[in-house]
């Protein structure tokens, strides 16, 4: 890969591995709004909204309109780029999960066959079975995480669906 773009892959990775700036992106991609309405729903200072704002800004993640009523004010959205990358990491770890149960899956036939045939002795089989039973098990707690994952792919979606009708209004 190309250092530079594995620093943009690095950059975006970094931005998005924040639990406020994720929640920050899920929450002006259901609805546009200004850093003062998201410090208090997160519970956390406008200043530090705001720098997760102009970090998610610089990366073309978000945008901000001003909104002229009742006062003049800042609203932030996500971007049709950052729409993209959004559905493109849930896909991606939905695949990734998918992918993982299956190989958790064939691991534990093998070593099953292994067992059977006498290929591996009892000890092998219970210590190889439990680590993939623990494997599974992990797997299985990200299942809140699938769903999140669903979830803000829906968000997308629909995001995208009434961006592009408010735009051929």
């Amino acid at each position: 890969m190309d250092k530079i773009f594995e620093q943009r892959v690095e950059s975006i990775l970094k931005i998005l591995a924040d639990s406020t700036r994720r929640e920050i992106v899920k929450l002006i991609s259901e609805t546009p709004m200004n850093p003062k309405d998201l410090a208090e729903k997160l519970k956390i200072s406008r200043p530090a909204v705001e720098k997760h704002l102009k970090l998610l800004k610089l990366n073309y993640l978000c945008e901000l309109t001003v909104e002229p009523f009742p006062t003049p004010h800042y609203v932030y959205f996500i971007t049709d780029i950052g729409l993209m990358l959004l559905d493109s990491i849930t896909t991606a770890c939905l695949q990734y999960f998918q992918s993982l149960e299956g190989i958790i899956e064939s691991e534990l036939d093998q070593i099953e066959r292994n067992f059977v045939l006498g290929l591996i002795t009892r000890n092998e089989y219970d210590s190889k079975r439990n680590q993939l039973l623990i494997k599974r098990n992990e797997l299985e707690s990200l299942q809140l995480t699938r769903i999140w994952v669903e979830e803000a792919k829906k968000v997308v979606e629909e995001h995208t669906i009434k961006r592009t009708s408010e735009e051929m209004q």
